[in-house]
This record gives structure tokens, sequence and C-alpha cells, in this order.
């Protein structure tokens, strides 16, 4: 499953901490059966009992017959209830709202993507959330509690006021209530970034990648920066973070940028900014990041001026937050990395920018836009919550 080490968190009652230790083993399928939980946990076969006649009163797990060895009742078959609780997800896909129903196992139930035009303002926007909400909100089969919805975004977020402050896919957009416009929608409200959820997910899966430090970075229609530490992703609750496609820099001096300032490295890097040029020699070019990806390894890439100093661009922007936050692995996503000739030219000045003496460079890599990871990330926290509330009490 999906969620995190339900058994590790702060249940205040003894009872609530078991039933949660049993059922994690369930669904991990590190338990089957009532004398495997009884085994791992060291607890007596009636406690054991309690706790499974628990889950199984809260639908949590359901037990089936298990084949007989040697006489008396067969023991049962402990399996784990996915399509118990449930969360909806809406996020950004090039030009479309893109809205995914999951069960705890991370599988899709429903799945709905509305295109928006480059011309939608707040209230066209405010709309498609709520229509997208909504119909995921109904599509929650029978016996399946839904834990509410998770908006997770790209551009500029303020996460404290839960506001979408501005995206370069609509210029129009700007300081959207997100939990205004799902007002109508039943359920709690969560917004988070897109780089946060990919990242909350990948730490979940692989976990021994990211103990020492790791930079998540978007390379396409926008630049943004993720991090995390020690299993944690540093999101300030309260404030943006990793805006490092609104870095300015001097040669870039005199290019507006939809954040208001002028100079930022997405004027010069960013697919928005370059995809004019890059169409002057391949019209055919699509702007959305999945079908580039596909198109982009053709095109000889490198001997575009302009995507040349966009490489060496943001191989010092990136060099530079490297020197801030010291990570051992980066991870670089979009489909101008799908280049492979791009991809060689850019790690080439990434190492050519060095590192302090006596530390190593970090691990570069490259990866497709991890949308399952975004998906399954911005999730969690629901199902985590609805999880724990029915594992409480008596």
């Amino acid at each position: 499953m999906t969620l995190p080490a339900l058994d590790t968190l702060p249940f205040t009652d003894a009872r609530d901490r078991d039933r949660a230790r049993a059922f994690t083993l369930v669904a991990r399928g590190q338990a089957r059966s009532r004398p495997e939980i009884s085994a791992t946990l060291g607890l007596r076969s009636t406690t054991t009992s309690r706790l499974v006649g628990d889950l199984l009163a809260r639908r949590l797990i359901m037990e089936t017959a298990g084949e007989r060895a040697g006489r008396g009742r067969p023991a049962g078959i402990l399996v784990a209830n996915p399509r118990r609780i449930g969360a909806s997800v809406i996020h950004v896909a090039s030009q479309a709202l893109v809205g995914t129903l999951i069960d705890l196992d991370g599988q899709a139930i429903e799945a709905r993507s509305v295109e928006v035009g480059a011309d939608a303002d707040n209230a066209a926007i405010s709309g498609v959330l709520a229509r997208l909400a909504g119909e995921l909100h109904a599509a929650a089969p029978r016996g399946m509690d839904h834990a509410g919805t998770a908006v997770s975004l790209s551009g500029l977020l303020d996460p404290r006021r839960r506001q979408w402050l501005m995206s370069s896919r609509w210029p129009k957009l700007r300081g959207l209530d997100i939990p205004a416009a799902l007002e109508g929608i039943p359920g709690p409200v969560d917004i988070c970034r897109n780089l946060d959820a990919e990242l909350r997910d990948r730490m979940a899966r692989e976990p021994e990648n990211f103990a020492d430090g790791a930079l998540l970075l978007h390379w396409g229609w926008g630049i943004g920066l993720g991090y995390a530490a020690g299993g944690r992703s540093l999101a300030p609750a309260g404030g943006s973070f990793g805006e490092i496609g609104h870095w300015r820099f001097s040669v870039l001096d005199g290019r507006r940028c939809g954040c208001g300032n002028s100079a930022c490295l997405e004027t010069g890097a960013a697919l928005w900014s370059l995809l004019p040029v890059l169409r002057q020699r391949w019209p055919e070019l699509a702007e959305d990041e999945a079908r580039l990806r596909r198109q982009l390894p053709a095109c000889d890439l490198v001997g575009v001026p302009e995507v040349d100093m966009a490489a060496r661009l943001l191989a010092r922007a990136l060099a530079n937050a490297s020197r801030l936050f010291f990570p051992s692995r980066i991870i670089v996503t979009g489909p101008l990395v799908a280049n492979a000739r791009l991809w060689a030219h850019f790690d080439a000045l990434f190492r050519a920018e060095g590192t302090m003496q006596g530390l190593l460079m970090p691990e570069l890599s490259s990866d497709r836009v991890g949308r399952d990871h975004e998906i399954r990330g911005a999730a969690a926290p629901l199902l985590e919550r609805a999880t724990v509330a029915l594992l409480q009490g008596s």
C-alpha cells in the first residue's frame, strides 16, 4: 500500500497502536494470518483475535478461508482492503487539469482530464477544478470512504493562504483560492507543490536513495526545484520553496517573466521561452510535455545557441543550489533531458562547475516526469489521516 508506517505514528492508546501495527503487517504482506500477527508482534492469540475483529469490523482488512493444515478449522487468510478509502488528486499536465481517484494501493479507479485554454482566468479554472472534484467524488465505489481532494500544482503557490498565485500556462490566473473553488465538494482539501508530492512518494518507495539529501529539478515548461533529506521533504507549510526558475541573471536583463520580475532563469531556459525559437526549426513541436519528450530526441538541440545558453545558465544555477543544500543525488526530469546529446552536454557543464574542495560531486541522473509519484504523493496525507481515524477508537 501507499501508506507510511502507521505503526510508528504517536497513538496515545495502546490498543489503537496495536491495531495499527497489525494492519500495517497485513497491508505490507508481512502477515497473512492471525498466528503470523501473534508471532510477529508477540501478542496472545486472544488479543490478536480482538485486533483482527476490530479491523474486520472497520473493513480495513478481509479474511478468506485458507487451506486445511491437519485437523481443525483452516486458518483464515488476511488481506488488506485497498478500496476501503480513496482520495481524489487534481494536477496539472501541460495545458490540462487532470483528476484521478485512487485507492489505498495507489491504483487509479477513475480519471478525468479537461483541456484549459491559455486565456482561462480564475473563474474558468475554478469551474474546472470544481467539476473534476465533483465527478471524482461521485465516482467513489460503494463502501469506499472518500478522504478528500488534493490539488497538486505547478507555478507559484502560497501554502499559508492556500492560493495558486500564478502559472506560466495560464497568464490570467492570479491568486486563486483553492478551498473556495472546491467549497461545495465534501471532505477536506489539501494543496501542495507538484515537486513536493513527487518527492514524497519517491522517498517512500526508495528511502535508501534519499537518506543523504536529494534534489529534484524539473526542466520543462517551467523550472522548479524540490529537496528532501532524511526521509523528509523541505517544503515549509507556511511559505514557498524551490523557485530556482525565478533566480535572476544579468545576462537575461530586459526579459519579462510572468512572475512580475525580469531576467528570471525561466525567461532564457524554460520551454515557454525556448519553444518559439525551436519551432523556427521544427514547426511540428507540441506544447504538451509528454509529446515533446517523444519529439525532442530527434532534434539537434545542442546546435541551437539559445538552448546551449539555457543549459549553461541552468547548470550554474543547479551548481549553486548544490552548494546551498549539498545533496548526494540530483534527479532532473522534463522533456529536454530526453535528448541524449543535450543531456550529455548538460552533465558535462554541471561537472565543469565543480564543487568545494574535498567534497564529492553529487550523483546526477535524468528521469521521466513522475506523474504516478505525484498523484500518490499528493494523496498520501489524506489517505493517512483517514486511515488513522478509522484505526482509532472503540
